[in-house]
């Protein structure tokens, strides 16, 4: 199987052509400088991972939760099995201070959506299989950052190249933050930047991001960065350091006014979006905002290929359509929808011809022939709706599947591994074929969307 979950979903190959929507290191003593606090993830595993509370009565227990005595065995405790994305979050609990990073040390940055941080964290360290140095996982900072030994090295291209769930960018970076005075923060990014480059033998870049992060916190940042991206490029052009043939792009981001951290990324292997956040415009006429998250779904999974797979006349089936912000998106494009949802459906789609509205349980539902899309929004279990899902694609009812997981508050990245593992199974052997992709979108919120699909076998010449 054609299988990239850990890595999320391919680079996004272009604007979608869509027809109707355009579509965390303390030091061990002494405070850091500067507003922005790092800390340690033993603090953070604290605020994040609740142990089980259990209240010792005699030889017997209560549960915190339902107040009922739990039976106490003899003998040594079993094991606790720990998390992938608890032991993310521990990770840096023995984080050393900056002394001991070394100069040949591989250090990564990611942006995220807040409160997403220990899942990229754990993401990030399967995908380097290896434990971080030191690393900054902080819930709601919008962003993670990992340091690691240099043999982790030989990981770093798929880590950096290949997309990931839950990274909107990810790169390599700087090991130190730039200090950024208060009258010029221009001289300090731009000699930085320099020898940044210089130690990663890139005499040039194509364009330079000055970014922050995408919280109430960094967006307080945005006029800074878009007067500094400005005179920082002015600068790289004037010193010949900016040349369209390079394929690299130097990105600064801002976590304050007195601090950068710089990064670098392919072009062709990353986010083609400042934040890797697409711009979108919500179409009036679209009965939901869910339409988005379809109309983003396509750009970022289909690409340039967005023509060739979805043409008028295809038939589609949307499992839980009402309001109608999916069958909306598919109906110009040109296809024919059957919305199945026991809910109504609004605007244009009513009584519209090239869509049929069925009333029906989208888990019961089978079509009379098979389709070319099914696609899938309903609020279940993530579980289930994998299930679906392999059921549909194994049966040969659909060709292309674009789905939603609904993730659960804890262990978000083990949930998407394990639905991944599902379809996968369900699958058998047209798993061989099949391409299956996970990302959170932008337009996501506690979930991720995923394709699987059976793209047409290139034509032998």
């Amino acid at each position: 199987m054609n299988k990239t979950v850990k890595r999320g979903p391919p680079k996004p190959a272009g604007r979608a052509k869509a027809r109707g929507a355009k579509a965390l290191v303390k030091k061990a003593k002494g405070k850091p400088k500067g507003k922005a606090v790092v800390q340690t993830a033993n603090v953070i595993a604290k605020k994040s991972v609740k142990p089980a509370l259990k209240t010792r009565v005699k030889n017997a227990a209560l549960d915190i939760d339902t107040g009922k005595p739990i039976k106490l065995k003899k003998g040594p405790p079993k094991p606790v099995e720990i998390s992938a994305t608890a032991k993310a979050i521990a990770s840096a609990s023995s984080t050393p201070n900056d002394a001991s990073i070394l100069p040949t040390d591989i250090s990564v940055l990611a942006y995220c959506r807040a409160g997403f941080e220990p899942d990229l964290l754990a993401e990030i360290m399967s995908r380097m299989a290896a434990t971080p140095k030191a690393s900054w996982a902080l819930p709601s900072s919008g962003f993670v950052r990992a340091t690691f030994a240099a043999p982790a090295i030989k990981r770093l291209h798929s880590a950096v190249h290949e997309p990931m769930v839950f990274a909107r960018q990810i790169m390599r970076a700087g090991l130190f933050p730039v200090a950024l005075g208060t009258q010029d923060r221009v001289t300090p990014i731009v000699n930085a930047a320099e020898t940044f480059l210089t130690n990663l033998n890139l005499p040039s870049v194509s364009a330079v991001w000055v970014e922050y992060p995408d919280t109430n916190d960094g967006k307080s940042l945005s006029k800074l960065a878009i007067a500094l991206q400005s005179r920082i490029t002015q600068q790289f052009q004037e010193s010949g350091k900016i040349s369209a043939q390079s394929g690299k792009r130097l990105h600064v981001f801002l976590t304050s006014k007195s601090e950068a951290w710089l990064g670098q990324t392919d072009i062709e292997f990353s986010s083609s979006w400042p934040l890797g956040i697409p711009r979108l415009r919500m179409p009036s006429e679209a009965p939901s905002r869910s339409t988005l998250k379809l109309a983003e779904a396509i750009h970022v999974f289909i690409g340039d290929d967005d023509e060739r797979l979805f043409q008028p006349d295809m038939r589609a089936v949307d499992l839980g359509a009402a309001p109608g912000g999916w069958t909306w998106q598919l109906l110009h494009r040109g296809l024919y929808v059957t919305a199945i949802d026991n809910g109504d459906l609004r605007g244009e789609l009513v009584d519209n011809a090239m869509v049929k509205h069925l009333r029906e349980d989208g888990f019961k539902y089978r079509p009379l022939k098979p389709v070319d899309w099914m696609v899938c929004d309903m609020v279940e279990s993530p579980s289930r709706i994998a299930k679906l899902v392999g059921l549909w694609l194994s049966e040969g009812w659909a060709r292309h599947v674009i789905f939603n997981l609904k993730l659960p508050m804890k262990k978000r990245f083990e949930e998407v591994e394990r639905c991944s593992m599902m379809i996968d199974e369900a699958l058998g052997n047209k798993a061989e074929r099949a391409v299956l992709q996970l990302k959170q979108l932008y337009h996501d919120r506690e979930e991720v969307t995923g394709y699987c699909g059976f793209p047409p076998r290139a034509k032998q010449v």
